[in-house]
């Protein structure tokens, strides 16, 4: 009899593992009430079964490697903003493994296979989307990109195309708001991250992690009123013994930087 039931113990499927591959379920799209919006293109860790995977002939800079726990990062974020400023930030992460997609690419380059472009899509619609709703109700907002690097595990790299994404912001306000003490990046520096370019700095940002297809295509450097940071955290912020802490110091930032330069409520109806 045990061993009988030790078979069936072993023939039964792992949880989940039979559980639908659509973009419904692989990406994490969350309808926010701030004018902040939350992304993560490479913190996924599930194998898409269907799709080949990606061999990078002629793309650039070609990087099939996981952002480690920036899509739980993410989350946590998401939760200690709504903790902290008692509404909730828009959020897209993608759960699909970079090596079959890469969302943070134009579409040429971020897949091979046909079967990834419904995944493709449904991540930038929903940023398309949310952009497009922060402007329309709020006037201007702020998108995070999260991302992950492994050059500085104390750093947390800034992505703005050497301000480009965020010209809007910067426009209005001055390169205070990107740098300055009330800025994400000037509390982030204040809360013990060591940031680069330092933000006294008149260096460029490090042509590595200045900024990829997300922040490029919804910041405001076209017309829009979404200012658009990546930033790319070193790996003691992303140990996971870490990321309660870590994120609960990037909502506060968020927190004071929303108070300075963000709205306050809404636009009214006409």
């Amino acid at each position: 009899m045990l061993r009988l039931f030790t078979l069936l113990i072993v023939a039964l499927p792992a949880f989940g593992q039979d559980k639908p591959q659509t973009p419904e379920t692989l990406i994490t799209i969350r309808k926010g009430t701030l004018p902040i919006i939350i992304s993560a293109p490479h913190g996924g860790r599930t194998p898409l079964a269907a799709v080949a995977e990606r061999r990078g002939h002629g793309v650039d800079k070609f990087v099939v490697v996981l952002d480690g726990n920036t899509a739980e990062l993410a989350d946590k974020l998401f939760t200690q903003i709504e903790k902290k400023m008692g509404g909730k930030p828009y959020l897209v992460v993608a759960h699909f493994e970079r090596k079959f997609i890469d969302v943070n690419r134009p579409a040429d380059g971020a897949y091979e296979d046909a079967k990834a472009k419904p995944f493709y899509d449904a991540y930038h619609k929903a940023l398309a989307e949310f952009s497009k709703e922060v402007q329309k109700d709020w006037g201007r907002g702020l998108l995070l990109d999260i991302h992950g690097q492994g050059a500085d595990a104390d750093a947390v790299f800034r992505g703005t195309a050497n301000g480009t994404t965020v010209k809007a912001l910067t426009d209005r306000f001055g390169k205070t708001a990107l740098t300055g003490p009330k800025s994400i990046l000037g509390q982030l520096d204040k809360q013990g991250f060591k940031v680069i370019p330092a933000n006294d700095s008149t260096e460029k940002e490090d042509s590595r992690f200045n900024g990829g297809h997300t922040v490029r295509t919804y910041g405001s450097h076209d017309g829009q009123a979404i200012d658009a940071i990546q930033l790319e955290l070193g790996g003691k912020f992303r140990a996971k013994a870490n990321l309660d802490d870590a994120a609960g110091k990037i909502a506060d930032a968020v927190q004071v930087f929303a108070k300075e330069y963000l709205p306050a409520e809404k636009r009214k109806e006409k």
